[in-house]
């Protein structure tokens, strides 16, 4: 763009005749047309008149109107350049201003950032090495706001069980006497024992200086009114093992979310198995971009099982669970709120 905001092109039509060169050759051609006008004339004498009329006025009608056209076009390319210098200069104006605003804000929200991540890597670290109540909170709403994990929560199958474990976050206000507004709001975890459907067998609530063996305790205790044995109860003893899988499932949501993983895997809801994750937005694989969207796996008319099994590197044992689970999963009504 030049100084004045025009473009420093024109088309051919409008270019000015470079003297000396262009004038002389127009010129040399005009003085030439004329002399074989006047020897075809001397020629024919007055015969030739009519004819050489003729020739004339067919160029007119030729001519004329190829330069008013010509002329219609110049100006409309004039005005088309002055709008596109005008739109150019604007945007060259809005790119200097948001190049100053970034040059403003960009070292702070660089420090912003990278202490929010250093932040958000030491509270993953803490939960990992000792996953307690405030922290798996504190993920939680991490991953929550971020919009990296389902509304209902994230969960993890208890090893050689047909349960999971479910672990949500839900708020409660606390209101003082109307019509005052409320005065604050406290998150509780909630933790729940269901099947693969998603269908709730007992639910508590983990409060945050209690320890998680004993949510765990009065979990399998209310969901069969004794403190039982069996697969379930074994696997809830290792509460801790538990939650770091939950852990582990909050680190891939929030890196995935973030831009640290492969792919966006959506609002996570649980990772089946390594090859496969469950979101609410449907199926996803965690090696290589392949997403079976929720409307797409519940489609009785598509058989993604078969599509799926036909590629070499699906593992047919980790698709089938992954494709069970989710199925039934997302199948299921949404879970009431607590």
């Amino acid at each position: 763009m030049t100084d004045r905001g025009r473009l420093p092109w024109r088309p051919s039509w409008t270019r000015r005749l470079r003297p000396p060169k262009d004038i002389a050759v127009l010129t040399l051609a005009t003085l030439g047309g004329l002399a074989l006008v006047m020897w075809g004339w001397l020629m024919q004498g007055e015969d030739y008149t009519p004819g050489l009329l003729l020739q004339f006025g067919s160029s007119l009608v030729l001519i004329v109107p190829l330069i008013v056209l010509g002329r219609v076009f110049e100006r409309r390319m004039q005005r088309t350049q002055d709008a596109l210098s005008s739109d150019l200069a604007d945007i060259q104006a809005q790119m200097r201003a948001t190049h100053a605003r970034l040059d403003t804000l960009g070292e702070t929200s660089r420090d912003g950032l990278l202490d929010r991540h250093r932040r958000r890597e030491a509270l993953l670290r803490e939960a990992e090495r000792a996953p307690t109540a405030p922290r798996l909170a504190a993920l939680l709403d991490e991953a929550a706001g971020l919009q990296a994990v389902d509304d209902a929560g994230i969960r993890t199958r208890l090893p050689g069980s047909d349960l999971w474990l479910r672990l949500d976050l839900r708020r409660t206000t606390t209101a003082p006497h109307p019509p005052q507004p409320a005065r604050n709001t406290e998150a509780a975890l909630n933790l729940t024992l269901e099947d693969r459907g998603g269908t709730a067998a007992s639910a508590t609530t983990w409060a945050r200086d209690e320890q998680a063996s004993a949510a765990a305790r009065r979990l399998t205790a209310r969901r069969t009114g004794t403190a039982s044995t069996g697969p379930a109860a074994a696997a809830l003893r290792d509460t801790d093992a538990l939650l770091r899988l939950l852990v582990a499932t909050l680190r891939t949501a929030i890196a995935a979310r973030t831009g640290q993983e492969r792919q966006d895997l959506g609002r996570l809801i649980e990772l089946p198995n390594e090859q496969w994750a469950i979101s609410a937005d449907g199926l996803w694989c965690r090696q290589r971009y392949f997403h079976i969207r929720t409307e797409q796996l519940l489609d009785a008319r598509q058989d993604w099982r078969r599509h799926a099994l036909a590629k070499p590197w699906v593992d047919r044992e980790h698709f089938l669970d992954a494709y069970r689970t989710a199925h039934a999963l997302l199948s299921a009504p949404a879970p009431a709120p607590r």
